[in-house]
């Protein structure tokens, strides 16, 4: 109330001046940390249901489970595939470099096999869904250059459109990406994929689905759609779980064979986890 009554004695050009500093959307580069922060800052265990639907084809269904160890770099992430039966124990191990395209390799149980994905491989299909491997590897705010583009709205909520572009020598299958970040939360709510000058496909988080997790934001409902293949992905985590201190063991390629998900989640240090459900 002081503060108010002040500002009313201030001339006319210091009133609007402060005005603007209230309202002014915070730097750029700052509002597009918090967001990456929200979803890859920590060392976590996730599970959560891929369910796509393709040109009038049947339903398919799959779920797994993400571990990420991300609270040092380079980063490191294990997913395993929980259901259907034909691809369960299928599991992907993504190994960052810093400076060159990360590490991915996929581990065939069927036929007892490993496979390391060359670096063309990052944009294809991730098991049949609308995402592509580059979409499950570690992400960082400093890899990209950021320009703001001016106010936008997703599900009815108000967030800033921030045009983001791979900064050498990161290298991405995207030759830009446009985000819609809620400015309050920092909740990134939708994500435009941009190849040949278009968009290749579209992520939206739903408003009505972020949970807040140790103080991250984290959208447990989101869908992301290819309109040329005419086909859509929905995920929705089931779970999401703070991890401190994931132990480096779980990233190798001997646990990528021999392990299992319910291994990893009880070889993960830390304590006692905090649940966002």
């Amino acid at each position: 109330m002081a503060a108010a009554i002040a500002s009313a004695w201030l001339p006319a050009e210091a009133r609007a001046q402060a005005q603007d500093a209230v309202s002014a959307p915070p730097p750029t580069s700052a509002l597009v940390q918090r967001a990456f922060d929200n979803l890859y800052a920590d060392d976590y265990i996730q599970s959560l249901t891929l369910t796509t639907r393709a040109r009038g084809g049947r339903e398919i269904s799959r779920r797994l489970q993400v571990t990420r160890k991300q609270s040092v770099r380079p980063s490191k992430t294990l997913l395993r595939f929980l259901e259907p039966y034909e691809i369960r124990r299928t599991s992907v191990l993504v190994l960052e470099n810093e400076g060159e395209s990360d590490d991915l390799y996929v581990y065939l149980p069927r036929v007892r096999l490993t496979r390391h994905l060359s670096s063309a491989q990052r944009k294809d299909s991730f098991f049949g869904t609308d995402l592509s491997y580059e979409d499950v590897e570690p992400k960082h705010a400093a890899n990209y250059d950021s320009l703001r583009m001016g106010p936008g709205s997703v599900g009815g909520r108000a967030c800033e459109r921030i045009d983001l572009r791979a900064r050498p020598p990161y290298e991405s299958t995207y030759e830009r990406q446009v985000f819609c970040i809620e400015v309050e939360r920092a909740v990134t709510l939708s994500i435009d994929f941009y190849r040949n000058g278009r968009v290749l496909k579209r992520l939206e988080a739903d408003p009505q689905h972020v949970t807040q997790v140790g103080g991250r934001y984290i959208p447990f409902r989101m869908t992301i759609a290819t309109p040329k293949a005419r086909s859509e992905t929905l995920l929705v985590t089931e779970a999401y779980e703070l991890r401190p201190e994931v132990p480096d063991e779980l990233f190798t390629a001997w646990n990528l064979e021999s392990g299992t998900a319910r291994r990893d989640r009880s070889r993960a240090a830390g304590g006692e986890a905090e649940n966002a459900r």
